[in-house]
This record gives C-alpha cells, sequence and structure tokens, in this order.
C-alpha cells in the first residue's frame, strides 16, 4: 500500500511539473519518433535534464524491443494489462531440530486465505491485498498469527529473481501430539510469543530462454504454445532469526531434549548456488501444467543463545535448500485460470548441539484478463509530456 501512495505522489508531481513549466518550454523539439537512443531525448535546459530522467525510464519501457524469443513456442502480452483475482496465501515455519536425540519441535502459523488483486507488468508482478478474508484458521485451536509477508518476484527473459521480507508472530507446535508428555483436550501449544524474520534473494538464469518462458505460469504476459523446459542455475542468500519471551522448548517438550538444545533464540544466515530445472507441458493446445525443481548448495553461518545464557556460534558447509513450484492452468490469449504454488525449504546440516530447518512460499488459485492498453497508456504519457515532447 505505501509503494502504491508513492507511486500516487510521484505521478501527481509530474503533471503538476508538466503543467507548469509548459509555458517556458515553448520550443518545439523534434519528436520522440525519431529518437534513437536515450542520449537524443532534450537534455539542455534545466527543465529539459529534470525531464530526461523520467523520459529516459520511460524509452527504456515503451520502446520498440527486439524478439528474442521463438514465436512458434511463446506468444507475448508485454503490451497488454493483465490483471487477475487470486486467493491466496502465504507462510513462515520452522523447526528447532535436536541432533542428539532426534526429536524437533516444529513452528507453523495460523494460515488465512485473503482475496487480492494481482497485477502484472513487463517485469514484475505483485499483489495487492483487499482485506477480504476468504479463510480463516480456527483461533482457539491454532492461536492467532500477525504478520507481514513481502514477496516480490521479477520474471525478465534470461534472469528471474525472488526477493522476500517476512515477519510473523504468533505461532502453534504443529507436532505436540508426538509427545507423549503432551497431556491436552487441545491438538496444539500455542506460543503467541515467538516471532520470526526471513530476509532474502533468490535468483536464477534461464538457459533455454528462447523456447521456454517462466512468465507463462506466474506472472501470466507470455504464453507458452509447445512445451519446453530449461535448467536453472543462480545464487541464493537468506537470513533467518526467531525469538521468545522465554525459551523456545517450552514445558511439557523439555524433558525430551539435550540441555545444549534448549535455545532462547537464534539465527542463521545461508548462501550458495541454485541448479536446477523447469518443466511446461502443454496440452489440448491451451491448458499447462509447470514444475520446477532447484537444489541449492552452499554454507550455512548458524549461531543461538541457550537458556542458561550460553552462546553457540558454527560456520559449516553443505548446507542446501529445495524450491519447488508448480503450476497448473488454462490460458485462452484473453482469459486464464488456475493455481500454482512455490515453497523455499532450507536444510539445514549439523551433526551436533542444534540447528533450525525452514521453509517459507504461497499458494494461489486465480482467474484473470488480458486488457489491451496501449492508446491509453500513451495518451497518458502524452499528457506527462514523456513522450512526444
Amino acid at each position: 500500500m505505501k509503494v502504491k501512495i508513492f507511486q500516487s505522489i510521484y505521478v501527481v508531481l509530474l503533471v503538476f511539473l508538466s503543467t507548469n513549466i509548459r509555458a517556458q518550454d515553448s520550443s518545439h523539439v523534434k519528436k520522440s519518433a525519431l529518437v534513437k537512443t536515450i542520449w537524443d531525448i532534450p537534455h539542455k535546459t534545466l527543465w529539459e535534464k529534470w525531464m530526461w530522467i523520467h523520459r529516459s525510464i520511460t524509452f527504456g519501457i515503451t520502446k520498440e524491443q527486439k524478439i528474442n524469443y521463438d514465436t512458434a513456442y511463446i506468444t507475448s502480452y508485454h503490451k497488454q494489462l493483465v490483471i487477475s483475482l487470486p486467493i491466496s496465501t502465504r507462510f513462515l515455519q520452522f523447526s528447532l531440530i535436536d541432533f542428539k536425540s532426534g526429536n524437533k519441535l516444529t513452528f507453523a502459523p495460523n494460515l488465512e486465505y485473503d482475496l487480492g488483486i494481482s497485477l502484472s507488468s513487463r517485469w514484475a508482478s505483485f499483489i495487492v491485498n483487499t482485506g477480504v478474508k476468504v479463510y480463516g484458521g480456527d483461533i482457539d485451536v491454532k492461536g492467532k498469527t500477525k504478520y507481514q509477508d513481502y514477496q516480490l518476484n521479477l520474471y525478465g527473459r534470461k534472469f528471474t529473481t525472488d526477493m522476500f521480507v517476512q515477519y510473523y508472530s504468533g505461532f502453534y507446535i504443529k507436532n505436540s501430539q508426538s509427545y507423549s508428555n503432551y497431556v491436552s483436550d487441545k491438538p496444539f501449544v500455542i506460543r503467541p510469543d515467538v516471532f520470526a524474520l526471513n530476509i532474502g534473494v533468490s535468483s536464477y538464469y534461464i538457459v533455454n530462454h528462447r523456447r521456454f518462458s517462466y512468465q507463462n505460469s506466474f506472472s501470466f504476459v507470455e504464453r507458452q504454445k509447445k512445451s519446453a523446459g530449461s535448467f536453472l542455475i543462480g545464487l541464493y542468500y537468506s537470513y533467518f532469526n526467531t525469538d521468545g519471551n522465554s525459551t523456545l522448548v517450552d514445558t511439557p517438550f523439555r524433558g525430551s531434549f539435550d540441555t545444549l538444545s534448549l535455545i532462547k533464540n537464534g539465527h542463521t544466515n545461508n548462501f550458495g548456488l541454485n541448479l536446477g530445472y523447469i518443466y511446461t507441458l502443454v496440452f489440448l493446445k491451451k491448458f499447462y501444467v509447470t514444475g520446477s525443481l532447484v537444489q541449492g548448495v552452499g554454507g550455512e553461518q548458524i549461531g543461538y543463545q541457550r537458556d542458561d545464557n550460553s552462546m553457540y556460534h558454527q560456520l559449516v558447509g553443505g548446507a542446501g535448500k529445495l524450491n519447488v513450484r508448480a503450476a497448473l492452468g488454462y490460458d485462452s490469449g484473453k482469459y486464464f485460470i488456475g493455481g500454482m504454488g512455490m515453497i523455499d525449504y532450507y536444510l539445514l546440516k549439523g551433526n551436533w548441539n542444534s540447528t533450525f530447518d525452514y521453509s517459507f512460499g504461497k499458494f494461489m488459485i486465480y482467474s484473470g484478463y488480458r486488457f489491451s492498453v496501449l492508446k491509453k497508456e500513451r495518451k497518458f504519457l502524452r499528457r506527462l509530456k514523456l513522450i512526444d515532447y
């Protein structure tokens, strides 16, 4: 919502400046149709220098792009506005693992399913939450989870990048009933005091970018016409941190854990190389199924504070993560419908003391429509003096 407010202020500022300084900029310069590079855009006067920044960005976005894909495999809708209505949920959960006993506690959030509005452009796809809750978990059984979850996915022709910032407060212990010491009329221990923070980025290079479209299944600005796949190569980094008011291993689980695994708070830094494959199967011309599996291999720096205030820090290799994506849909060109999901699961290496495994992701079902807005877009940009200057 903050991003939307800043964008609105930016547009209003441009409108104000263009309407108030237009009288001072009476000289008629050559039309933007003659502009071949950004340096051909007028930038002599103070006003032109100010507008040159915005006109250069507009020029880069709106200029005719060279076709760098196989049109027998991919149809592009980059000049259209893609709007969809998703029902989605996002999550962040983690496990505290005691290597000596083999026991673990899995902390899970109480998931909610919300109605949103998804907007997809030439490169990015994002969801605006409408505040309409379609389904909320049983608070009496699982407690209440408060969260701020921002996941930005940038889908390009050759590269894709996932960026995320997640803050969750309020968990329930998912495997409470697996411990014989847990005796209660409720299925889970609720921990409203526990919070978790996850920040990171993961990128991929699409080797077969000429015939395979990542945007077919995940941002809907392209359509895969024939079945194709691609190897994926990239890098990842993630920072995870968790804490509670007292201890993470609370009664009645303490007797099942080694004293070295009685932890107050902890964090991990994870980094490495992504290697994987993605494939889209097209059938009956307009239906598709997409599956992706990417293995991350790298290192882990872990640190935590135990209940007795002793500290532990370790940097180890051999840690990794697993990224899984799946999508199923129908795409007629104008109208599309389907579902998708993506999960990142961090498999943290260790053979002594304790560590954390954690996972995050999102799931959604959606229906959408593509609108031809090229004429309206040019009219709007012309009024802002960003083209035909």
